[in-house]
Formats: structure tokens, C-alpha cells, sequence
């Protein structure tokens, strides 16, 4: 019963977490906590959701900017015809993946929608809740607050890996896009920077609408550019960053931590990116804990 909700839990925990310390300060500047805890759910998110409405507004003008015209001419009206004509299509089954796909798009955004409420929820009555924890556990009381304390940490660290990378990324945008002759290379490098705060996209759902554009306007040596330029660039600041910054604040190698990152992103999808470190952290912290326990007494 709880399946189809646990990835949006999971992601409203991680974020609660990371804007934990926005929520200390908002509940000293506001005396009610439900006004607090909506508060931090409205920073928190607000930056991610103007950053998809700003791109999606940026490629409705790019689109509206293309010459169909000379598409059509240049032999897309034709392919259309054939299209139409049925010639050896299985119109059927692209209705069925266009269906599919819908229904995906709709998914996500379910996910997205519960994660916000869950979010606020956890904002308000989190720290209740987290402190009946040793309460229920059947360990010691000091045993369960640093397992906890790891747990916070993973997620801490998980959430600078993605700011440091973010940083990175624009950096490596910035440069690539101006090498391609991309308009405005700064303002989208920024925007592409902070996408990388999106779990499920990240920055590609800004570079690849450009390298697109780009192609449709027949630029496909710059299509080329930013389409590889990018896609390279975000997998060494993935590869080689984040796994080094979550790693000096695990103390864990950044072997491990990149290990961790991809078997994640195997089990959970996208979501296992931020999941994978933490479970790698709190199984660290457990196997600590029970050479701890087993450890013989000194006389």
C-alpha cells in the first residue's frame, strides 16, 4: 500500500534534512510553526520550480523563433506526407507510446506533488518524530543518536556534493556554451548550474534543449558542441567531484562513495543518487557500532 508513495517520503526526508537549518531560523522569525514549516517548503523549493518555469519560457521562445517554412522546404514536409500517407507506420503504437509517455510525465509529477506535501509535514512535526526514535529502537540510547547522526551527515554531504557540483557544472556550461556561440552563455550556465539541484533531470534539461534548438536550426556543429561538451563535462564533475566532497564529510573513500552513487541510481533510479551514499554511510556507521558491542570489556 505504501509503495506507490515511498520514493516521494524519501525525498521529502532527504529535503527536510537539508533545509533543516532554514527551518531553525524561520521558527525564530515566526512564532507559528505550521507558518514556519510553509515557509521553508516555499524557499526551499521556490528557487527549483523558477528555474524550470524560466527554461521552459526560454525554449517556447526558441521554438516560436524557428522558420517552419524552411523546414518544410528543406524536406521535413515531405517525410510528413509520408508520414501521413501510413507508408509502413504503425500509427497504433505511437499512440500507445505517446500514451505511455504521458502517463510517465503524470507519474512524475505526482511524485513531485506528494514530495511537497510530505516535505511540510515533516517540517512541522520531523523533530517530534525523530526524537521517539531511541524510544522504539532496541539499542542504546547514545547507540541510536550517532546512527542518527550519520544518517544526518550522509545527507548533509549528499546535498554539498550536489551544491559543489552545481558550482562545477555552470562553470563547465559557462565555458562550453561559449565556445559554441550560445546567447547569453552566462545566464543559461547559471540556469543549468542550479538545475543540477533537480534529482531527476539536473542540468540536462537545459543544455539538451539547446543542443536541439541548435540542431533544428541546422547549427550542428554547435548542436555537436554542446550536446557532447556537456555531456562529458557533467559526468567527470559527477565521476570525480561529488564522490570527493561526500567523502571528506563521510570519511568514507571516494571509491566507496562513487560505488555507492551508482548502485543506487541502479536500485531507485534517479532518486539513488542522493539514497545511495546515505545507505552506504549508515551501514558504516552500524558495522562501527557492533565491533563497538562485541569488542571484550577491559578487566
Amino acid at each position: 500500500m505504501a509503495r506507490p508513495f515511498l520514493t516521494a517520503f524519501m525525498l521529502a526526508g532527504i529535503l527536510a534534512v537539508a533545509l533543516d537549518p532554514l527551518q531553525n531560523r524561520a521558527s525564530r522569525l515566526v512564532k507559528r510553526s505550521s507558518l514556519a514549516a510553509l515557509l521553508t517548503t516555499l524557499v526551499g523549493l521556490g528557487p527549483i520550480l523558477a528555474i524550470i518555469l524560466l527554461t521552459v519560457m526560454m525554449i517556447v521562445r526558441e521554438i516560436r523563433s524557428i522558420d517552419l517554412s524552411g523546414i518544410w522546404h528543406s524536406g521535413l514536409g515531405r517525410a510528413g506526407e509520408w508520414l501521413n500517407s501510413g507508408a509502413s507506420t504503425d500509427r497504433q503504437a505511437m499512440i500507445h507510446k505517446a500514451a505511455d509517455q504521458l502517463s510517465h510525465a503524470g507519474g512524475a509529477l505526482f511524485t513531485v506533488s506528494l514530495a511537497v506535501v510530505f516535505l511540510y509535514v515533516m517540517l512541522l512535526y520531523g523533530r517530534g518524530w525523530v526524537s521517539q526514535i531511541p524510544e522504539m529502537v532496541p539499542l542504546d540510547k547514545e547507540v541510536t543518536a550517532r546512527i542518527l547522526s550519520a544518517t544526518r551527515d550522509a545527507i548533509i554531504g549528499n546535498v554539498d556534493g550536489v551544491l559543489a557540483n552545481g558550482a562545477a557544472d555552470a562553470v563547465v556550461y559557462g565555458i562550453v556554451f561559449g565556445i559554441a556561440g550560445v546567447a547569453s552563455p552566462i545566464m543559461w550556465a547559471l540556469i543549468a548550474g542550479f538545475s543540477t539541484l533537480i534529482p531527476i533531470v539536473g542540468g540536462m534539461i537545459v543544455w539538451l534543449p539547446i543542443a536541439v534548438i541548435l540542431a533544428i536550426h541546422g547549427s550542428y556543429v554547435k548542436a555537436l558542441i554542446v550536446g557532447g561538451g556537456c555531456l562529458a563535462g557533467q559526468t567527470a564533475v559527477d565521476t570525480l567531484l561529488r564522490p570527493k566532497v561526500i567523502g571528506n564529510r563521510l570519511r568514507l573513500p571516494p571509491l566507496v562513495i562513487f560505488l555507492a552513487v551508482l548502485g543506487g541510481a541502479n536500485a531507485f533510479g534517479p532518486l539513488g543518487i542522493l539514497l545511495g551514499p546515505v545507505i552506504v554511510s549508515v551501514l558504516a556507521a552500524l558495522t562501527r557500532e557492533f565491533r563497538l558491542q562485541l569488542r571484550p570489556a577491559k578487566d
